[in-house]
C-alpha cells in the first residue's frame, strides 16, 4: 500500500498507525484497493499529515465495527476475491472498514476532516454505534450516516437521532438504509421532513418502521394513517387542550430571531411569523418544529394590519365561538399579538400565538371551545 505520504517519515509526535491493528491489516490486505484512493485524495490536496492522523482517529472505529462480526458473513468470510469493486472478505468486516476508510478519505481530500465538523463526528462516534448496519451494507450505510448527519447536526439532534437508529434491525434491503434514516430523522424531531418520512415509513417492512417510529409493528398501518390526518395525535400523547409546542425563541438562547415575532396567517404551511424584517413559515407537528425563511414571500401587511380581537380564540373565530368567551388554555398571562387556526393544515382547534412578551411561538389546542 502507498504510504499516505509517499515514503516521507512522520514527524517526531504525528500519529503512527499500528500495522497490527485491525485497520492496519484490513489497509495491509487490501492495499490494490485503497491506493487509488489515497492517490486520489492526494491528488485533491489532502496534505500528508492530515491523512496519517485521520486513519489514526479510525482506528477503534475500526475496532468497533469489527468487534461482532455477524455470523452469517463470518462463515463466508474467505470465499470472494478481492477486486477493487468487492474487497475480500477475509478479515470479518473488511469490507465495512474500507467503506470507513473510503468515507475518511474523502472528508479530509474535501477539508471536513475538523473536530467539531459533523461529517467526523458521524464517523468516530455515530458509525461505532450502528456497527449492525454498517457491516449489513457499508457502502450505503458509512455515505449515508455521514451526509444525514450533516444535516441532523444542525439541529442538535445528532445524539438522538442515532439512538434512534441503533435502537432498530439493521435493514435486510440496503434500498432500505436511506428511507429509514429519513424516518428516524423526522421522528426525531426534524419536521420539515415529515411529509417524506411518513412516504418513506410505509414503504419500509413494519418492523424496521416500527422500530424507528417507537409503535409495535401490527400498530404502524393505523399509526400512520390517523397522524396523517391529525399531525398532533401520536400514541400516548395527551389529546387534551393546552400548549402543543413552543416555536422558536431569541438568537441569544438558540433561537433564530432578535426581536419579538408576529403570528400571521399565509405561506405554504398556512402558518407564518414575521420577525426581524423577515418572513418565515412555521413548520411543526407532535414530533418537532421549526421555521423556514422564505424569501419570496411578503406578509409584513399582515403583521401591520390592525389587530384582531385577542386573548380569545373565541372572538377569533368569530360566529363559531359565541359568548362567553373562552380563554386560551395556557399557562402564561400575555396579550397575544396574533392568534392563526391551523385550517385545513392542522386543524381548525390548534392555533399558533404570537405575544407581547415572548421570543417564541404557541402552538394551542383550544378543543372544548364551544361550538
Amino acid at each position: 500500500m502507498t504510504t499516505p505520504g509517499g515514503d516521507a517519515p512522520a514527524r517526531p509526535g504525528a500519529p503512527v498507525l499500528d500495522p497490527g491493528s485491525t485497520l492496519g491489516r484490513v489497509l495491509r490486505a487490501h492495499a490494490a484497493t485503497v491506493d487509488p484512493w489515497l492517490r486520489t485524495a492526494q491528488g485533491l490536496g489532502a496534505e500528508p499529515a492530515a491523512v496519517r492522523a485521520a486513519l489514526a482517529d479510525v482506528v477503534p472505529v475500526a475496532d468497533a465495527l469489527t468487534a461482532t462480526p455477524d455470523p452469517a458473513r463470518a462463515d463466508d468470510a474467505t470465499d470472494a476475491p478481492p477486486t477493487p469493486d468487492s474487497p475480500a472478505r477475509d478479515l470479518p468486516g473488511a469490507d465495512a472498514v474500507l467503506a470507513l476508510v473510503r468515507t475518511t478519505l474523502d472528508l479530509v481530500a474535501r477539508g471536513r476532516w475538523h473536530t467539531g465538523r459533523a461529517q467526523r463526528t458521524a464517523v468516530v462516534q455515530v458509525l461505532p454505534a450502528l456497527a449492525p448496519w454498517v457491516r449489513a451494507h457499508p457502502t450505503h450505510v458509512v455515505p449515508a450516516v455521514v451526509a444525514a448527519a450533516d444535516v441532523v447536526a444542525r439541529t442538535g439532534l445528532l445524539d438522538a437521532w442515532s439512538a434512534r437508529v441503533a435502537a432498530a434491525p439493521a435493514p435486510d434491503d440496503a434500498a432500505h438504509v436511506r428511507p429509514a434514516l429519513l424516518v428516524a430523522a423526522w421522528r426525531t424531531g426534524l419536521v420539515r421532513y415529515r411529509d417524506a418520512a411518513l412516504d418513506a415509513a410505509a414503504a419500509l417492512p413494519v418492523a424496521l418502521a416500527g422500530a424507528l417510529l417507537g409503535v409495535a409493528p401490527d400498530d404502524v398501518a393505523d399509526v400512520l394513517t390517523r397522524h396523517r390526518a391529525d399531525r398532533w395525535w401520536w400514541p400516548q400523547v395527551p389529546d387534551g387542550a393546552g400548549v402543543l409546542r413552543r416555536v422558536g425563541g431569541f438568537a441569544g438562547w438558540g433561537g433564530p430571531w432578535v426581536g419579538l415575532p408576529v403570528a400571521v396567517p399565509g405561506g405554504p404551511t398556512g402558518w407564518a411569523v414575521i420577525a426581524d424584517g423577515q418572513t418565515w413559515a412555521v413548520v411543526a407537528d407532535v414530533h418537532g418544529a421549526g421555521v423556514v425563511p422564505v424569501d419570496d414571500l411578503d406578509l409584513s401587511a399582515a403583521a401591520d394590519a390592525p389587530p384582531r380581537p385577542r386573548g380569545a380564540v373565541g372572538r377569533l373565530l368569530a360566529g363559531r365561538a359565541p359568548a362567553p368567551e373562552p380563554s386560551l388554555p395556557v399557562p402564561w398571562q400575555d396579550a397575544t399579538t396574533g392568534v392563526v387556526p391551523g385550517g385545513a393544515a392542522t386543524g381548525d382547534d390548534v392555533v399558533l400565538v404570537s405575544r407581547a412578551h415572548s421570543y417564541a411561538l404557541d402552538v394551542v389546542r383550544v378543543a372544548g371551545v364551544p361550538a
